[in-house]
């Protein structure tokens, strides 16, 4: 069996995520609205919600609100890359955001709109880490499905109707926040990228989404310097460890020596080129990451970047710099693609080996799967007789339940370890 899953990943299974409906709208809160001794119209319970308020003060805010980051970082890329201090910004607007909607259900003090400033300032920090409007709005409604998953677990028997309630005001709560996440954010990321940028990711997306590109379009790629192919070689760069500013500097340095269409999405630029494409072009040294692609129709390549944003997560957790072509990754993408069949490879044939009193088994495996297969090559590495490795795999076998003359075992164990473990 392999270990218990974490708790965050438990109490969000039980509801689908809510992605907010569109970055445009103005949603408004309607649990109630009343104005206040200013005059300013507020937002309110309907009721005093007294049973509502009482579940959430059973809540701890401080773990619920790291409970909830971790939930985030576990299902949206983006986040897990943010820096700890990132994080942890989070964590506190998160834990502020509880204890104020806590009071406004415990009292039925209006929201007045300073209320909501602590999470302009989130969206702003977001914008500056890169992070995409889209997965922005994805954590919106990922915390309050979260939110709600809590509200249940502290509940009574005695406060069903209390939770049903808390349903629809938690999910209007959180489309009234995604309105003001994607109104601060679109501000704050006009602010900071450059008008050259912004022409180009107006380019990326003509590009990328449109069947047929009309005058202006093509005057557009005209003007940027940007040849109009029918197949495009996608790419993704990174600088593992340097902030937006500095993928910021690469994209436009790439677009400047004509090395093809380069934007930056958080820490990481993503692009089209219609030539050959090298690390050295990046002018980063050795310490960069550049995926690629192959020639991709212009109607499939979104699908192409998340591909390759799959394969770079992948290579800055193991450690890989340099060039990584998706034709050599196509096994490690069958796998990087289903990471719940992943873990249940991964346990079925790893967790065996995992014991610390196995490391020397595991490490001899993977040693084997590097030196494809050969044993000498392996014992060589190794520094171990030929015997020793004999039975080191004997070893292997047994525990593991694994036949390593058999195809189909062995194609299980590099499918496991392919993405490390």
């Amino acid at each position: 069996m392999g270990s218990p899953e974490p708790e965050h990943v438990i109490l969000a299974r039980a509801v689908p995520a809510v992605v907010p409906r569109s970055r445009k709208a103005t949603v408004v809160c309607d649990v109630g609205r009343s104005r206040g001794r200013n005059g300013r119209r507020g937002s309110r319970p309907r009721a005093p919600q007294h049973e509502f308020a009482a579940i959430v003060a059973r809540i701890p805010f401080d773990e619920a609100a790291s409970a909830i980051v971790e939930h985030l970082r576990s299902q949206i890329p983006a986040y897990d890359r943010l820096s700890a201090a990132s994080r942890q910004e989070i964590v506190r607007a998160i834990e502020i955001n509880l204890r104020r909607v806590h009071a406004w259900l415990s009292t039925g003090a209006v929201l007045q709109d300073s209320d909501f400033d602590v999470l302009r300032e989130e969206a702003r920090a977001r914008a500056t880490d890169g992070v995409r409007l889209e997965d922005l709005e994805r954590a919106c409604g990922l915390a309050g499905q979260f939110t709600l998953q809590l509200i249940r677990r502290y509940a009574r028997a005695s406060e069903l109707e209390a939770v049903l309630e808390a349903a629809g005001i938690v999910m209007q709560y959180v489309g009234q926040v995604s309105a003001i996440f994607a109104d601060v954010y679109l501000a704050e990321r006009e602010r900071l990228v450059s008008e050259d940028e912004r022409r180009m990711r107006d380019l990326m997306e003509i590009l990328t989404a449109k069947a047929v590109l009309d005058a202006d379009d093509r005057e557009l790629a005209d003007r940027a310097g940007i040849p109009i192919e029918a197949r495009y070689t996608p790419f993704v760069a990174v600088l593992p460890g340097r902030p937006p500013s500095r993928h910021a500097q690469m994209a436009a340095r790439l677009r400047r020596r004509g090395g093809g269409l380069a934007v930056t999405e958080s820490e990481r630029v993503i692009g089209l080129a219609w030539r050959p494409l090298s690390v050295a072009d990046l002018g980063e040294g050795p310490d960069a990451l550049l995926a690629i692609g192959g020639p991709t129709p212009r109607d499939e390549l979104a699908g192409a970047h998340d591909d390759l944003d799959l394969l770079v997560d992948d290579a800055c957790q193991r450690g890989i710099r340099g060039r990584v072509e998706i034709q050599d990754n196509l096994l490690e993408l069958l796998v990087l693609r289903s990471p719940r069949t992943t873990a249940l490879l991964r346990d079925g044939v790893l967790a065996p080996l995992t014991a610390p009193e196995h490391e020397h088994l595991l490490q001899t495996l993977r040693t084997l799967l590097t030196h494809r297969l050969d044993r000498p090559a392996t014992c060589a590495a190794l520094q171990i007789h030929r015997n020793t490795l004999a039975y080191r795999l004997r070893r292997i076998s047994q525990l593991a339940e694994v036949d390593l003359q058999d195809p189909r075992d062995m194609a299980r164990i590099y499918l496991a370890m392919a993405t490390g473990e």
